[in-house]
């Protein structure tokens, strides 16, 4: 059965950019992702341990079946990253951009604003959403600044402001995807971001 997690024409998030987020992953002993989802960007992992946490059973079932060796979790985001931060732990964080794509609305709009197409009425109740995507960034504000591990926060255009302070790039698809625009993420970091793969360039 196709769910929301799987559809293509879904609010992109990491569909189209998790592998030009992945080369910007340090090694370490533990990957976290407190907000896994379908863990897009899981199988760029330079870490030992896994570890994929999300409300969502949707997310749970998936990852257990994609990520045999992974820790699967079913907690809220906080407890996780308090749970398994330490020096040795790296974040992936990419909290919810879009809540009206899980609030009942049922149909995928334009840039323009007029509905294109009637989404699949699993993307409703497949995520699980417990407050604003503001609500998520003014806690995360909080958290990121206490945190032993080092972490990279993956944001939409409307949020990437409220994290300026950190080390941040833009990266974006090659080619154009939703209605001839290129997916685009925002990553912010508690390091500078380097590319950590080694290159053909190196050589």
């Amino acid at each position: 059965m196709t769910n929301f997690l799987t559809l293509p024409t879904r609010y992109p998030g990491l569909y189209w950019t998790a592998k030009f987020i992945g080369p910007y992953f340090p090694m370490s002993k533990y990957y976290v992702e407190p907000f896994a989802g379908l863990a897009r960007t899981a199988n760029h992992s330079r870490s030992k341990i896994m570890v994929l946490n999300d409300k969502s059973q949707i997310s749970n079932n998936y990852c257990r079946k994609k990520f045999r060796d992974a820790i699967i979790e079913n907690m809220d985001f906080e407890e996780t990253m308090k749970k398994y931060d330490s020096p040795e732990t790296f974040f992936l964080i990419d909290p919810p951009w879009r809540i009206d794509f899980y609030n009942g609305n049922k149909e995928i709009r334009s840039s323009h604003g007029k509905p294109i197409k009637h989404r699949n009425p699993n993307a409703v109740t497949g995520g699980y959403i417990d407050r604003s995507a503001l609500q998520y960034i003014k806690k995360l504000k909080e958290i990121l600044p206490k945190l032993k591990g080092d972490w990279i926060l993956t944001l939409g255009p409307s949020h990437h402001l409220s994290f300026k302070k950190y080390f941040s790039l833009q990266v974006q698809s090659f080619k154009p995807r939703l209605f001839g625009f290129h997916s685009k993420t925002w990553l912010f970091s508690n390091k500078p971001l380097k590319v950590q793969i080694t290159q053909i360039t190196d050589f």
